[in-house]
């Protein structure tokens, strides 16, 4: 999926996605956003885990995972309607998610769960509900460094009449493009 992808990159790309398609969010935080002083409503994303898949093996010597991410819509529980408000922004914000590849060199967002989340105890004062999603990301440098010449066409021969001047006998390959 990418060359030496960048996870910091992604962060940022998520949260400013969020940011975009919801500008009335107080905050768009990832890690080590303050609970105590949280502005809300607020969402709260999360890289989860890195769950190695080498059925998908991209074939450049990159370590191919699936990342399993979250992100924590949270409002006060005194908000008005905050029961149905924060299912509403949960359900937009999967639907966000779905398929959204960031910007960035990654498969597409696959949404697993849009439900309510325990998430910490800190947050006894608000309702937490939870978007899960996971995509598809090769870590590392790929070995495929993009040098060399990209060919324009391609011919194919059959032998024996193949090489220097049998040109005339091969057929053009209009095999799909890229």
């Amino acid at each position: 999926m990418a060359d030496n992808l960048d996870l910091d990159q992604l962060h940022d790309a998520i949260k400013a996605g969020i940011s975009a398609q919801f500008p009335a969010l107080a905050s768009v935080e990832d890690y080590g956003a303050p609970r105590k002083s949280l502005q809300v409503p607020a969402v709260l994303i999360e890289l989860v885990d890195m769950e190695i898949d080498p059925e998908s093996d991209p074939g450049t010597e990159q370590l191919p995972a699936v990342s399993k991410w979250v992100a924590r819509v949270v409002m006060s529980f005194r908000a008005e309607n905050v029961q149905r408000e924060i299912r509403k922004l949960a359900g937009a914000l999967g639907v966000l998610m779905q398929q959204n590849r960031w910007g960035q060199r990654v498969s597409p967002a696959q949404v697993t769960y849009i439900g309510p989340d325990a998430f910490d105890p800190e947050f006894d004062k608000f309702e937490v509900w939870a978007v899960e999603w996971d995509q598809q990301i090769d870590l590392g440098q790929s070995v495929w460094t993009g040098e060399g010449v990209t060919p324009e066409r391609v011919m194919i021969g059959f032998a024996p009449d193949i090489g220097p001047g049998q040109e005339p006998e091969y057929t053009e390959f209009e095999g799909g493009g890229t």
